[in-house]
């Protein structure tokens, strides 16, 4: 089957081939692959569901280098006890320069926003939950980004062809009770050839790193609507969103937020609605510590969302702290803890990881996630049992 995803991809290997055959080329070969080992230490909430998983994946990276033109090919291959395996590209896209401006056409992955916790500006690529609700990551969507200087910073124009979401299996743990169906349904204004506008001006005055988003398309967070076979179908809406995101250098510390107005958003009942959420971070940084070797990085998170405990996101009304150790060892040794509360219901969740290089080319990664509360959490009820430990080694080439 020719998805857009396959099709845009056609597009650009046709524009490779066109600009590589008149220029001097250089290629570059990187990657990395990936294991990772989970186990849930509390009895699964569901029959269907496995208390552990060995997840695989392979990212191989080819690069292209022309005149004015480069490439990016990087698909990922991916599978593992949890469900099917799967084949998809995060980055294929072409980047060629027209003057001061930079125009990319192909799938890649963007990241908007500053602050830790939750990101609410940053809606441009849909989420493979496939490993759960509560580990997502970002798929590739297929665009055309039209990018120049504009006084200290660069405005970016994007036209976005939507990409649906991927939803954990039966035998997943962080899912819902019910299984989530393939395919989806659209209701008011989207639809799935939709192709979504956004700008973006980003750039530096002094001290302040500022961000001025506009976003109108098909949003990636649907709601779950239940259907006569037992399952779950994805419902998405039409969504414009207005988006502020800034960060304040000021000595040792920082200070983050992230602000949005957003209409068309369905919200935990499945109502679509206009709201306004937004945020707020400060980090701190202590230089020096035991012998002048280690440095800790100190951080503190609010969110709030006006539409209170019918948030979608369940970033309602919820503090996170936590602190980030930087070893600056040879092997770059990481630890760091987060706690995340909710300040209505008591739901929280609990997270320390520790990250090392083993050698040049391979890294490890051990984390453990507690929950607590979380049947008092409309957003989280499902999840009262993944707590979790994780652990994950990664070879890059």
């Amino acid at each position: 089957m020719i998805t857009n995803t396959n099709l845009c991809l056609i597009v650009v290997f046709s524009m490779m081939l066109a600009a590589f055959a008149r220029a001097e080329i250089d290629t570059e070969h990187r990657g990395e692959i990936m294991v990772e080992a989970s186990w849930y230490p509390q009895t699964a909430a569901y029959a269907d569901q496995k208390n552990s998983f060995i997840y695989l994946e392979a990212r191989p990276e080819l690069v292209i280098y022309g005149d004015a033109i480069e490439a990016q090919v990087q698909p990922r291959i991916s599978g593992g006890t949890a469900g099917d395996g799967r084949i998809d590209f995060r980055e294929a896209h072409v980047t060629a320069r027209l003057g001061d401006a930079d125009i990319l056409v192909g799938s890649t992955i963007l990241f908007w926003g500053k602050v830790e916790s939750y990101n609410p500006v940053d809606v441009v690529n849909a989420k493979d939950f496939s490993r759960g609700l509560m580990r997502s990551e970002k798929r590739g969507a297929p665009m055309v980004r039209l990018s120049w200087p504009v006084g200290p910073g660069q405005l970016d124009l994007l036209a976005i062809n939507f990409a649906e979401n991927i939803y954990p299996g039966m035998a997943s743990r962080e899912r819902p009770a019910l299984r989530i169906a393939n395919g989806a349904s659209y209701s008011g204004r989207a639809k799935r050839d939709d192709i979504a506008n956004a700008v973006r001006w980003s750039g530096y005055f002094d001290d302040i790193d500022l961000g001025v988003s506009w976003f109108r398309g098909t949003g990636s967070a649907p709601r779950l609507l239940p259907q006569s076979d037992g399952t779950l179908k994805p419902d998405y809406s039409h969504i414009t969103q207005a988006g502020l995101d800034m960060q304040y250098l000021r000595g040792d510390s920082t200070l983050k937020a992230e602000l949005v107005r957003r209409s068309g958003q369905y919200d935990r009942l499945g109502t679509a609605s206009t709201y306004r959420a937004g945020v707020f971070g400060i980090e701190h940084n202590i230089y020096g510590i035991m012998d002048g070797d280690h440095d800790i990085v100190l951080l503190g998170e609010y969110a709030h969302d006006s539409r209170k405990d019918l948030a979608h996101s369940g970033f309602q009304n919820d503090l996170t702290v936590g602190g980030r150790w930087l070893w600056n060892d040879f092997e770059d040794t990481e630890v760091l803890g987060l706690l995340t509360r909710d300040l209505d219901n008591g739901a929280q969740t609990m997270t320390v990881s520790i990250g090392r290089r083993i050698s040049e080319e391979v890294t490890f990664e051990a984390s453990a996630r507690g929950t607590s509360r979380y049947a008092s959490d409309p957003n989280g009820t499902a999840l009262q049992n993944d707590s979790a430990v994780i652990m994950t080694l990664t070879y890059r080439f």
